[in-house]
């Protein structure tokens, strides 16, 4: 059994005697195309950090090729008498082969020594990510750094980060200099160096701003341009009483062209990521029943009812999202109704089973991404481990809780490609340490079920496997 996570599709070595033969070449590597020189270097970085081994730059040990004939994310690692090749089209397929390179080598006699076979290797989902509230609990950059080496070892693709709830707004700004929260937020230099940093390693991060709910930090710091104003009735009174100001009001005049300042604003600050995340979900529309600005918009443009106003904001904020050229993404907590004006480029998180279930999402045109509550969320009073994750696929919702449509009935979706994968969210709170420790074990279980749809290991295996990569994760991240 090679100690590999996840399990590689094909693995083809030769044996002496019942176990691998091993070879051992020297302490190099070399890139036969420039596209790989980033990726060469990533990987000596990780050999002098893991394995105290500086390596050349030389032929003669690990050698990169390109091979257009592989697809996205595919690659071959072809161990033979005296070079470890290795073969992908593109930078991903790449970093994936250095990933399972990682986990495999070890030096002995100042060499570099592996099993001699051919693993040939690719993703099934091309979507599995993992998620980290940053708003709620605030993250130094140099954790962020520490999440993004646990992506590359388990060939993680995507970085969801959610910079903005209703505690704090950790995003830089120079269109809405108050947002910022004092304390809590990130300089321009250090996403920019976040930035580089992901993509160097073959991640890409999925930036998050909340709206129009969970956007208390827009309307204390600008309650002249997204506050609701409320109209003087005993009804209005009565809703206000346990009302939490948090959800942007979408009639007054300019309301959009802000939140399009702001939305383009974020997309620069993060000009290699391909997605962008506007939030969407819990929000407390009916606080626009007693707004007059909202009650005039929602006349002056025929909408009827809150619903549908709902749906309307979804499709012009993912509408500026597409304009910008990247994939607009949210969560499941737009309704059904007026969601036929939103754009199947959309791309849906579907976490609860509660506002709009997957299975009327797939219905209804859209790719979604599970994000099931249940096994894949971390709540300090409510989470899962390896054996429910691995026990889990990416067509199966589950939830603890009496509400969701999935509480004690799992959905279970027929096999689809509008399934693009899933996620891990991290909603902690608690204590970094142990978050991180949780990840490590969590991630890579979500890694094994969205690289291979179907389970290509026993979960004593798996726990075998990870026994043994899970110390260099730890190094990797101290």
């Amino acid at each position: 059994m090679f100690n590999i996570i996840p399990t590689p599709k094909s693995i083809k070595c030769e044996e002496s005697n019942g176990k691998p033969q091993s070879i051992s070449v020297k302490r190099c590597i070399c890139a036969h195309s420039d596209k790989f020189l980033r990726d060469a270097d990533v990987f000596s970085k990780y050999a002098e950090r893991l394995y105290g081994m500086s390596l050349e730059s030389a032929p003669g040990g690990i050698e990169l090729y390109d091979d257009a004939s592989l697809a996205q994310g595919e690659h071959r690692i072809e161990i033979a008498e005296t070079a470890v090749n290795v073969y992908a089209s593109e930078r991903e397929g790449a970093a994936y082969a250095m990933s399972t390179l990682l986990q495999l080598i070890c030096v002995q006699d100042g060499k570099i020594t592996v099993p001699r076979a051919v693993i040939s290797d690719k993703p099934d989902c091309a979507y599995r990510s993992v998620m980290l509230d940053l708003a709620f609990k605030f993250h130094e950059t140099e954790k962020l750094y520490a999440i993004i080496d646990l992506c590359y070892l388990y060939k993680i693709r995507f970085l969801h980060l959610h910079f903005a709830d209703n505690k704090a707004y950790t995003l830089p700004s120079d269109i809405f200099p108050k947002l910022p929260t004092k304390g809590a937020s990130y300089s321009r230099e250090e996403i920019d160096a976040l930035c580089e940093y992901a993509f160097e390693h073959n991640v890409e991060i999925i930036p998050e701003i909340e709206m129009p709910g969970h956007a208390a930090p827009l309307i204390e710091a600008y309650p002249e341009l997204f506050s609701n104003v409320f109209e003087e009735s005993e009804e209005a009174e009565k809703f206000k009483e346990g009302f939490h100001n948090n959800i942007i009001c979408v009639g007054k005049d300019g309301a959009f062209d802000n939140i399009t300042k702001l939305i383009c604003e974020v997309a620069e600050m993060f000009p290699r990521s391909r997605h962008m995340h506007v939030g969407g979900d819990e929000a407390n529309i009916k606080a626009w029943e007693f707004c007059p600005d909202c009650k005039r918009y929602m006349k002056e443009n025929g909408i009827e009812g809150v619903y549908p106003l709902y749906s309307h904001f979804v499709k012009l904020v993912t509408d500026k999202v597409l304009s910008l050229g990247k994939t607009p993404i949210v969560w499941e907590g737009f309704p059904k109704e007026g969601a036929e004006q939103i754009s199947r480029d959309v791309l849906v998180i579907a976490w609860e089973s509660l506002y709009h279930l997957a299975p009327d999402l797939v219905q209804e045109g859209f790719n979604i991404v599970n994000a099931s509550w249940q096994p894949l969320y971390l709540v300090v009073n409510k989470y899962w481990g390896v054996d429910e994750i691995l026990a889990w696929n990416v067509y199966n919702w589950q939830n603890w809780w009496e509400k969701s449509y999935a509480y004690n009935n799992p959905i279970q979706l027929e096999p689809t490609e509008q399934v693009l994968g899933g996620q891990i969210s991290s909603w902690w709170g608690g204590s970094y340490e142990k978050e991180i420790e949780l990840i490590k074990q969590n991630l890579a279980a979500l890694s094994e079920r969205t690289w291979n749809i179907e389970l290509l290991t026993t979960v004593e295996e798996f726990k075998s496997k990870l026994s043994t990569v899970l110390p260099i994760a730890d190094k990797m991240t101290e």
